[in-house]
C-alpha cells in the first residue's frame, strides 16, 4: 500500500543499495572505530565518539552503510561490530593475504558482484557512462549515480582489480598475484596489476585512548553466530601435501549466493599446474581458503 505522505518525487528518489564511498574509505572508517575503541556500540554512540552531530549526517550514514555492504561491519541487537573480515584486514596476521581479503570485501556488495561478473576481462566504461548504466539497469537514482560509479571504480583500483580502465579476470595459471588482465586481441600486453600489500597506508586517523573492553567486544563479534552450518576441513595430497582447505558455510544458500561465492573463489585462489600430472588440481577450488598446516 502506498504511503499517503509519500509524493511521486520521493518515490522516484529511492535508490537501490550501493556503497556511497569506496572500499578504501570504508576501511578507514572501520580503522577509526577500532582506534577509538567504540566497536560494538550503537550508531548514536559511535557517531558522537567520531565527532558527527548525529547518525543522519550523510557522511556518517553513508560510511556506515558502505562498511556494512562490504561486510566490514555487522548489526547485532542495535549495536555495530567490526566483522572478522575487517579485523583481519586492519590487523593482518599474514600481510600477504591482505590482497585476497580486500578483493573478498570488494565482491561483497550485490551491485559490485554483478558489475564485476558482467565486465570480467573487459574494458570498463567511463564513470559517466557507468553511472547511467547503474541508473537504468540497477535502479540507482540519478542523484546518486555519479557517487556510486566513482566509488565502484575507486574500489577496483584500490584492490588491484582494474588497470588502465580494464577489469581483470581470474587466471587458472597466472602471475604472482593470481590475476591476469584480459588482453584485447588487437592490443599489446597490459602491465600486471600490483596487489595491495601495505594496509597501514590507508587514510590515517586521529589517535585516541582505547576502551579497555573493546578487545573483548571484538573477539566476541568475530565469533560465528550462525546456526545450521556446514564445515569442511580437507587435507590436500600429492604436490599440495601439507596444505588444507577450510570452509564454513550455511547449510543452505540460494543459487545466486552460490554463484557469487564461486566467482569470489575464482578471483582469490590461484590454480597452478600440478607438476605430477601437468594439469590443474580441480580440488583446490573446493573451499574458501587454503593455509599451510601446522
Amino acid at each position: 500500500m502506498t504511503d499517503p505522505k509519500e509524493t511521486p518525487a520521493s518515490r522516484r528518489e529511492r535508490s537501490a543499495r550501493y556503497p556511497s564511498v569506496s572500499l578504501q574509505e570504508a576501511i578507514a572508517f572501520c580503522r577509526q572505530i577500532d582506534e577509538l575503541g567504540i566497536d560494538g556500540l550503537g550508531a548514536a554512540q559511535i557517531a558522537t565518539a567520531m565527532g558527527y552531530r548525529n547518525v543522519k549526517t550523510n557522511t556518517f550514514s553513508g560510511r556506515l552503510s558502505s562498511a556494512r555492504q562490504f561486510q566490514l561491519i555487522v548489526l547485532n541487537d542495535q549495536n555495530y561490530s567490526l566483522t572478522e573480515l575487517a579485523l583481519r584486514i586492519i590487523h593482518p596476521i599474514d600481510p600477504a593475504e591482505v590482497s585476497q581479503l580486500l578483493r573478498q570485501a570488494c565482491l561483497a556488495p550485490h551491485l559490485y558482484a554483478e558489475l564485476i561478473r558482467h565486465y570480467s576481462g573487459k574494458r570498463l566504461p567511463e564513470a559517466e557512462i557507468l553511472g547511467n548504466l547503474m541508473m537504468h539497469k540497477y535502479q540507482i537514482t540519478a542523484s546518486a549515480k555519479s557517487a556510486a560509479a566513482d566509488a565502484f571504480l575507486d574500489s577496483l583500483r584500490f584492490v588491484g582489480l582494474m588497470n588502465d580502465q580494464r577489469l581483470v579476470e581470474a587466471s587458472p595459471s597466472g602471475h604472482e598475484s593470481g590475476f591476469a588482465l584480459a588482453e584485447s586481441r588487437a592490443s599489446g600486453s597490459v602491465p600486471p596489476v600490483t596487489p595491495v600489500r601495505d594496509i597501514a597506508a590507508i587514510a590515517p586517523v586521529a589517535k585516541a585512548s582505547a576502551n579497555p573492553s573493546s578487545q573483548a567486544r571484538r573477539s566476541e563479534s568475530a565469533r560465528p553466530r550462525a546456526e545450521n552450518e556446514v564445515r569442511l576441513d580437507l587435507t590436500l595430497w600429492d604436490s599440495d601435501q601439507g596444505k588444507r582447505i577450510r570452509l564454513r558455510a550455511p547449510s543452505t544458500v540460494t543459487r545466486s549466493s552460490m554463484d557469487r561465492f564461486l566467482e569470489a573463489l575464482r578471483l582469490t585462489v590461484r590454480v597452478v599446474d600440478d607438476p605430477a600430472t601437468s594439469a590443474p588440481d580441480e580440488t583446490s577450488e573446493a573451499g574458501a581458503w587454503a593455509e599451510e598446516s601446522d
